[in-house]
């Protein structure tokens, strides 16, 4: 059998309805090697959070008002190069 990797992934999860962000805060609690290290509510919040904790993966609503998840995933896609 393949070993898994015992690595945490740190996790950042973003959605401007506080519902859907808090159940899959709840859904990514079954994977153990899942932390989700914050939540924001709107895409300059996100962009200040990854900014500061780096996480590995970053889960954000497509549709939110101001910065959506397309337009923040632009933004971070020109600074990484």
């Amino acid at each position: 059998m393949r070993e898994r990797a015992t690595a945490t992934i740190s996790t950042l999860v973003v959605d401007d309805e506080q519902l859907a962000c808090d159940e899959l805060t709840y859904l990514l609690k079954d994977f153990p090697e899942v932390e989700v290290v914050a939540t924001g509510s709107n895409g300059l919040e996100a962009l200040e959070l990854i900014g500061k904790l780096e996480p590995d993966l970053v889960f954000l609503d497509v549709h939110m008002p101001g910065l959506d998840g397309m337009a923040l995933a632009r933004v971070i896609a020109r600074f990484s190069t």
